[in-house]
């Protein structure tokens, strides 16, 4: 188990390197977008005047160095969760390739990956909605300004029981990690897409393809559209569970969440969940939050 995940590890970091080209022409591209005439959802609020760009970025640069260390946190738990339902041959067979996909052509196994992924996600993404899992998943939504740098501002904990979880639950399906790295570009460019300051809604497909003005909903006030559109790619997720949310002829405007007492520093936030799990369990008092600095 240690060898396999000595060698995961590697592969996962170069494919993340791989992708740093993809991820500056993402931003180039949504960015020149957004400043054609008639294409932004929020006019005169390009993301350098995001009032928590810094913020985007002290997130960006912690999850980029914890990124290797979190997938094999999250593989080692998985893997020992799992001895508690298979032995431990059972799941070395598994994770060498020979799961349920393992026999299928690589067209299906995109397929599949895509698919299955976006299904967990979607259920996944509902959990962090409720009470215990929400102040992880808060972090997300404090952006006031929604454009395709807020995909960033992800507290680490949030990133490893979806991002960092899910590829590893696929490869027990018998998901090759060459077909996981193939599609890791598509994840990155959905999650500038969805992000972005784009008015676009696909006409009849924004029932199947989750759009831009479809996810900024989902960053809305929870009275709006924020209880609402959890699906990370394919919006029919939420078109089959009720929770699909695009109102006719509406675009959002405002953005961030209800708790006026949620800090604003990047360090606060950091330790912010786990403050709040406390105080739900009756062990500490919610502290005011500090102004002043990002950090």
């Amino acid at each position: 188990m240690q060898g396999l995940l000595q060698q995961l590890s590697p592969e996962i970091l170069s494919a993340m390197q791989n992708m740093t080209t993809s991820l500056l022409a993402g931003g180039a591209i949504f960015t020149a977008l957004a400043l054609v005439p008639g294409v932004a959802c929020n006019p005169g609020k390009p993301w350098w005047r995001n009032r928590g760009l810094a913020t985007d970025g002290c997130f960006l640069a912690l999850n980029a160095i914890l990124a290797t260390y979190l997938s094999t946190a999250v593989a080692i738990a998985l893997a020992l969760t799992l001895t508690l339902f298979l032995p431990a041959v059972e799941i070395i067979r598994l994770l060498q390739g020979n799961g349920l996909f393992a026999r299928f052509p690589l067209a299906a196994q995109c397929a599949l990956y895509l698919a299955i992924s976006d299904f967990l996600l979607y259920w996944i993404h509902r959990g962090f909605h409720r009470k215990i899992l929400w102040p992880f998943h808060a972090i997300h939504h404090a952006s006031e300004d929604v454009d395709w740098t807020s995909g960033y501002r992800m507290h680490p904990i949030n990133l490893a029981l979806s991002a960092h979880l899910v590829p590893l639950l696929m490869l027990y399906l018998g998901i090759p990690l060459e077909v996981i790295i193939l599609l890791a570009p598509l994840d990155t460019a959905v999650g500038y897409f969805v992000h972005s300051n784009l008015n676009w809604t696909l006409g009849p497909l924004r029932y199947v393809i989750a759009t831009p003005v479809f996810h900024r909903w989902h960053h809305t006030r929870s009275n709006q559209g924020g209880a609402a559109n959890f699906a990370p790619t394919f919006a029919i997720w939420d078109v089959l569970f009720g929770t699909f949310f695009m109102p006719a002829g509406a675009l959002p405007a405002r953005y961030g969440i209800d708790d006026q007492a949620f800090p604003p520093r990047f360090t606060r936030q950091l330790i912010y969940p786990f403050e709040e799990l406390l105080r739900l369990i009756g062990l500490r008092k919610r502290l005011p939050p500090v102004e002043g600095s990002t950090l």
